[in-house]
C-alpha cells in the first residue's frame, strides 16, 4: 500500500472573513469660553463629549461545502470557515475646554463653578466570530491500481477544513484630558497678539512690523480657587502684561534682494521681550542686529544659497616638485561672501596599483593647509602642495598618489563640509 501525502487539493470555496468593525469617533473638545467674575453664582459647563464606541466585527462566512470528490488518487484539504473581523477601536473622549475668567477681587472667584472634565472613552468593538470549516464526507479511502498485472492500493485522505480566527478586539480609547482655566486680574478683555510673524522678504524689507505677546505665569491649585465642586485642570495661567516690539529688516548685502524674493523670513517675539529672527535651512545669512526702544533692525551683510556653497569640483594638475599645484573650482560660485578653509591627506605608494596584490599607501601629510599655499582668484583656488613640509620625489611624474581634500565653507553661524577625493598617477 502507498502513500501519496504531498499531492493535496482543495475542493468547495473557503469562506469570505467578516468585515472589519468601524472606529468610533472621537468627542469634541469642550467649547472654549471667556466670563467676567463679578461676584455672583456662575456655572460654567466646558465639558469635552465622549467618544463613541468602536463597532462589532462581522461574522466569518460560512465556507461552499460541496460534496466531496470520490475515489480520487491525491489527498484533500476540505474548504476553511472565514475569519472574523476585527473589532473597532474606541474614541478618544474630546478634551474640556480652557475658561478665561476675568476678576477684580480674587475672592470673586470663588463664585465660579466651572465643569471642565474631559469627555468618557469608547469601548472597543469585539472581535467577530469565525465560521466552521466544512467537514470531510470520507476521511480515508484506497484506489487500487494495477500495472502489467502487478496491482497495489494507494491510500488517500481528507483533512477538515480550518475554523475560522476570532476577530481581534478594539482597543479601548483614551479618556479626555480636563480644561484648564487662564485668569486675568482686570475686567477690559485682552485683545488678539501675535507673537509670530511669517512673511516674504519684501515686507520686512518695506516697514517695521508689529508683533505682540500675553505673558502668563504657570501655577498649581486651580480647583482652590474657584467653587466647590469645580472640574479642572491642577494647574492653571495668571496674566502677567503684554509685550509689544517692532522688528525690522536692513539690505546690506551686495547681491540684490531681488534675487531673493522667495525668502520668507519668521519673527518671534520672546518670552524676555527679545525678538529672534529665522531664515529657512536654504539660506545662509550673516548681519547684525541694532536696538533701539522697541524696535529691532536686523542688517543682512550677506547671503547665499545653501545649495550651492558645497558644489566644488577638481581642476588640473600643474609643475612638479617645489612647484607642483592643484586646482579646486568653485561650481556655486560662492567663494566671494564665504569662509573658506581645507584640509588635506596625501598618501602615495611605491606599488603597483594593477597587480592582483593589497598596494600600501603611506601618509605624506595630514593637516589643515596653511594660507600660504592657497591661491584664490574669484572661485578658483589654486592649491600649492609642493610648498608643503613632503618631499620633492613624491610629485614626480608617474607618482601613484591618494588625496582626499575636506572642504569646510562657514558663513556666521552656519558651516557645511564637502569631501573631494581623488587617486591615481601624477
Amino acid at each position: 500500500m502507498i502513500a501519496l501525502a504531498d499531492q493535496i487539493r482543495t475542493y468547495g470555496v473557503d469562506g469570505r472573513d467578516g468585515i472589519d468593525g468601524r472606529h468610533g469617533q472621537s468627542g469634541r473638545d469642550g467649547r472654549s469660553q471667556s466670563v467676567r467674575a463679578d461676584g455672583l453664582s456662575i456655572r460654567i459647563e466646558a465639558m469635552g463629549e465622549p467618544g463613541q464606541d468602536g463597532e462589532d466585527g462581522g461574522r466569518g462566512d460560512r465556507p461552499s461545502c460541496p460534496a466531496q470528490p470520490e475515489d480520487v488518487r491525491y489527498d484533500l484539504q476540505a474548504p476553511d470557515g472565514g475569519d472574523g473581523g476585527d473589532g473597532g477601536d474606541g474614541g478618544q473622549g474630546g478634551r474640556g475646554g480652557d475658561v478665561t475668567i476675568y476678576y477684580t477681587d480674587s475672592a470673586q472667584l470663588r463664585q465660579v463653578l466651572v465643569n471642565a472634565m474631559g469627555g468618557l472613552s469608547g469601548r472597543g468593538g469585539r472581535g467577530g466570530v469565525g465560521a466552521n470549516g466544512c467537514r470531510c464526507d470520507d476521511r480515508s479511502w484506497r484506489v487500487r491500481v494495477c500495472h502489467d498485472g502487478n496491482c497495489e492500493e494507494e491510500r488517500y485522505d481528507c483533512r477538515d477544513g480550518n475554523p475560522g480566527d476570532y476577530g481581534r478586539d478594539g482597543r479601548n480609547g483614551a479618556a479626555g484630558g480636563l480644561g484648564q482655566v487662564w485668569l486675568v486680574n482686570q475686567y477690559t478683555p485682552l485683545s488678539s497678539d501675535q507673537p509670530t510673524l511669517t512673511q516674504p522678504l519684501e515686507s520686512f524689507l518695506r516697514q517695521p512690523v508689529s508683533l505682540s505677546k500675553h505673558l502668563w505665569e504657570t501655577r498649581r491649585g486651580a480647583g482652590a480657587l474657584l467653587a466647590t465642586g469645580s472640574t479642572v485642570d491642577d494647574t492653571y495661567y495668571q496674566y502677567l502684561e503684554r509685550l509689544e516690539a517692532e522688528a525690522q529688516i536692513v539690505w546690506q548685502a551686495e547681491r540684490s534682494p531681488t534675487t531673493f524674493l522667495a525668502l520668507s523670513p519668521t519673527i518671534t517675539l520672546t518670552d524676555t521681550g527679545n525678538l529672534d529672527l529665522d531664515f529657512p535651512d536654504r539660506y545662509w545669512i550673516d548681519g547684525r542686529t541694532e536696538q533701539a526702544g522697541t524696535l529691532t533692525t536686523y542688517t543682512i551683510d550677506y547671503i547665499v544659497r545653501a545649495d550651492e556653497v558645497t558644489d566644488f569640483a577638481w581642476g588640473n594638475q600643474t609643475g612638479r616638485g617645489d612647484d607642483f599645484a592643484v586646482t579646486v573650482i568653485d561650481l556655486g560660485q560662492e567663494s566671494a561672501f564665504v569662509n573658506t578653509q581645507f584640509e588635506l591627506i596625501y598618501r602615495t605608494t611605491d606599488d603597483d596599483p594593477r597587480s592582483n596584490r593589497r598596494v600600501r599607501y603611506q601618509e605624506q601629510f595630514s593637516g589643515r593647509l596653511p594660507a600660504a599655499v592657497i591661491t584664490q582668484d574669484q572661485n578658483r583656488f589654486v592649491l600649492n602642495l609642493g610648498q608643503l613640509p613632503i618631499s620633492n620625489r613624491y610629485f614626480r611624474r608617474g607618482t601613484n598618489a591618494q588625496v582626499e581634500l575636506r572642504i569646510v565653507r562657514s558663513l556666521g553661524q552656519n558651516s557645511a563640509e564637502v569631501m573631494l577625493e581623488w587617486e591615481g598617477q601624477l
